[in-house]
Order: structure tokens, then sequence, then C-alpha cells
């Protein structure tokens, strides 16, 4: 593999693992380090119980650990950066193939953000729930973010990251995620209500992180999209290309 690229994909790979640590802290979590990264649990259930940011060899003994930490279903969200023995051990584990993404990315500085109807701010800290609960009704497709139950909060108050949120006139409209980890902004957690959808809110946010991620003195971007969907047809408007694939490895209780 290119030295050039493993290098880029190892440092994404670190940040996002890093920037996920923050979060799983702030929100009681814990988290087991392997393979350069981290398991990262929530309690049973949890749709963000997974192990990323693998980038060093894992034994048979570490997989077992990972395992036993996160429970079943064990996922683990893998990139070109792993260690090419750990696809045979997987197999032999009885790992199957849950889902693919893309890796995007895009180099920073950036000019100002197009013009659009669309104010999008950073959210206080102050506003954590309401921001957990318009970004949870965009994921299911809710208009009636009032009502929405989030399957987790969003804390605001972590260091190196920030909420955005955008609105139509004074109605909140969608939010995302931004961070940063050694001059990589990670921009995350992309949700619109569905009634706001087809007017640019999310290209608008994109386009605001990405602005103040420069003001950061971050000099690359990066996000995750399941593929061919429109949130990554909407970075890609906004500068970003695909990086790399990743694969989310699955284990089911045997």
């Amino acid at each position: 593999m290119n030295h050039e690229f493993l290098s880029l994909v190892r440092r994404l790979e670190v940040a996002q693992g890093l920037q996920n640590e923050r979060f799983n802290r702030a929100a009681g979590g814990r988290s087991l380090p392997v393979g350069g990264g981290f398991a990262h649990w929530r309690g049973d259930g949890h749709p963000l119980n997974q192990a990323l940011g693998l980038v060093d060899p894992i034994a048979a003994p570490d997989l077992a650990a990972v395992e036993g930490f996160l429970g079943s279903p064990t996922v683990l969200e893998l990139s070109p950066a792993a260690d090419p023995a750990l696809w045979a051990l997987l197999a032999k584990r009885g790992y199957r193939l849950h889902q693919f993404q893309h890796l995007l990315t895009r180099v920073l500085p950036v000019e100002s953000p197009m013009g659009t109807t669309a104010d999008v701010r950073i959210a206080s800290v102050d506003e954590s729930d309401l921001f957990s609960r318009v970004v949870a009704a965009g994921f299911l497709e809710r208009d009636d973010w009032r009502t929405v139950e989030p399957p987790f909060a969003t804390r605001l108050d972590i260091p190196q990251a920030w909420g955005f949120l955008v609105f139509m006139g004074d109605e909140p409209a969608g939010g995302g995620v931004l961070g940063a980890v050694d001059g990589v902004a990670l921009l995350s957690g992309d949700g619109v209500l569905p009634r706001f959808r087809g007017r640019g809110l999310q290209k608008a946010l994109i386009r605001e992180r990405l602005r103040f991620a420069s003001e950061q003195g971050c000099g690359m971007a990066c996000a995750s999209t399941l593929p061919s969907t429109p949130s990554q047809r909407a970075y890609e408007a906004c500068g970003f290309r695909v990086a790399y694939p990743k694969v989310e490895m699955l284990k089911d209780e045997a």
C-alpha cells in the first residue's frame, strides 16, 4: 500500500477515534484502548457501542477482550489501515460484513460560505436538549422534534467540539457536530428535519463548520457517510472527495 496514502488513513482514523473518545467519556461511557484506537461502550444495546481507529496489529486475545467488553453484537469500524492479518482473524471468529461507509476529505482553509436564506450558528451549552432533539428528529425522519426522545444526548461542553444549528426564520431546522483533533476537522452527526430538506440546509451547515474550522487552524476536514446518499452528495458539493472506503464488521451472539 502506498506509504503516503497509509499515513493519511492512519492520521484520520486516529483523529476519529480520539474524537469519539471525547464524546464517549463525556457521556459517561467506558472505553477499552485497542489496536491504536478504542472500543466504546455506552450501555446495553446503545447504537454507538463499537470499536474504531484500529490501525495497529490486533491479536486474538485482544479481539476476545473487545468482544467481552462490547457484548453482542460486536461492531468494528475498519479502514484500509487495519492490519492485514486482522481479516483472517475476523473470519475465523465469525464476523460478517455489516455495512460500508465512505470517508470523505477536503483541504482547508475555505472561502466564506455561499449565500443562503438559512441562519447557521454554534449552539450554546444551554441548547444541548434542543440540539439533541432536532438532530435526532432528522435521523428518525420526524418533523415534530419537540416530542422526540433522542436515543442519546449530545454534550455541547466538550473541549474542541461544537454543535451547530441551522434555522429557517425562527424555526430550528437541523444541526451537525464539528470536532478538531491535531489539525483535522471532523464533521459528523448531520440531521435536517424532513420538511426543510431540499433547501441546501445541510450544505449550509457543512460550509459554516468548514469556515469555523479554518479559523481554528485546521488544515484538513473529513466526514463519513453511507455510499451514494444525499449526505455524500452534499459533502461533495462542498468540495469533499472520497478518500477511502470503510467497512463495519459485526459479530452476532453465538
